[in-house]
């Protein structure tokens, strides 16, 4: 990950996303399957530390895009459990 804004002070959408991986991963390695309950304003809350220094709009997109992960990984377990 490259950390270096775009012109307009943002993360690069690649960036982003590597990001979001990461706090992800995190989050689930800290909780297990108990993340995929998280709202959206949890993450918000737990992700803070480690995106504080960012711009709001990467904040924004960071907490949206780990929710997004967290509910795909619940879809996944879920049919994993149902096979």
């Amino acid at each position: 990950m490259s950390h270096l804004p775009d012109a307009d002070g943002t993360l690069s959408e690649q960036d982003l996303y590597e990001y979001a991986d990461m706090l992800t991963l995190r989050l689930y390695h800290d909780l297990g399957r108990r993340s995929y309950l998280l709202s959206r304003q949890d993450i918000i809350e737990l992700i803070h530390p480690y995106v504080a220094h960012l711009d709001r709009r990467d904040r924004r997109a960071l907490s949206w895009l780990v929710w997004n992960l967290l509910q795909e990984g619940a879809e996944i377990e879920y049919e994993i459990d149902q096979a």
